[in-house]
């Protein structure tokens, strides 16, 4: 994995348009703490083969989220992605293919200190469509998975994500980090804590926040907190 610190937005920019010249699909990922490429039902201890409890959970969601789902067209996957978004804990991890979302995630979070932002080179591990026919937690590798666009939050914040599977040999989740076949195909920034409040106007300045990355009045009551604060 190649490491780098971001001293600039311009440098962040530089840095993540060189993907253009090398890669058809990169996707981005800011987050508050360095590594632990780990989808929510595993960050507390990789080691659980979670697939029972996740099955009982999305049965769950079916059954008792019925008035808020869409038609019973959606697959298991479409549900995962959907409830991923609104807080369930899944074997999805958020990504983006938009890396000034990613940073704007990485240096809003309210957690103080050094941020990062994780590239991956997506091309050679890339899902097709036929997923959407098998179970998610079936997959045989942890791979890339680009969603339908079928909800407000997706598409504003270009979202992708990967999709994480239990290995039986390691008897673990494997952290993106610490897997040979995504290990190699990973770029991390940090952004150090000096330079987080800079950038966020910057990003502001572009479009870039929590009223455009969560359309809703919650992201526009989000924002105007900030700005209110930045002045």
């Amino acid at each position: 994995m190649n490491a780098h610190t971001v001293e600039s937005f311009v440098d962040f920019i530089k840095h993540s348009d060189v993907f253009d010249l090398v890669v058809h699909h990169v996707v981005f990922r800011g987050q508050p703490i360095q590594g632990n490429l780990l989808p929510g039902i595993a960050r507390s201890d990789p080691t659980i083969d979670t697939t029972i409890k996740e099955q009982k959970l999305l049965e769950e969601l079916k059954l008792l989220g019925a008035s808020f789902l869409p038609a019973a067209t959606e697959t298991d996957l479409d549900l995962l992605v959907r409830a991923q978004h609104f807080g369930m804990k899944t074997r999805l991890l958020d990504w983006t293919s938009n890396s000034l979302a990613a940073l704007w995630f990485a240096c809003a979070d309210p957690k103080p200190g050094d941020v990062f932002v994780y590239a991956l080179e997506a091309d050679n591990l890339l899902l097709d469509s036929t997923v959407y026919t098998q179970s998610p937690f079936k997959a045989a590798k942890t791979r890339v998975l680009r969603p339908r666009l079928n909800n407000p939050r997706v598409v504003a914040q270009h979202g992708w994500f990967t999709l994480h599977r239990y290995s039986v040999k390691a008897k673990r989740f494997v952290s993106l980090e610490r897997n040979p076949e995504t290990a190699k195909h990973l770029h991390e920034y940090k952004i150090p804590a000096a330079k987080r409040a800079e950038l966020l106007t910057a990003l502001d300045r572009h479009g870039v926040s929590a009223r455009t990355l969560i359309p809703d009045i919650g992201g526009l009551c989000q924002y105007l907190n900030w700005k209110q604060s930045a002045t």
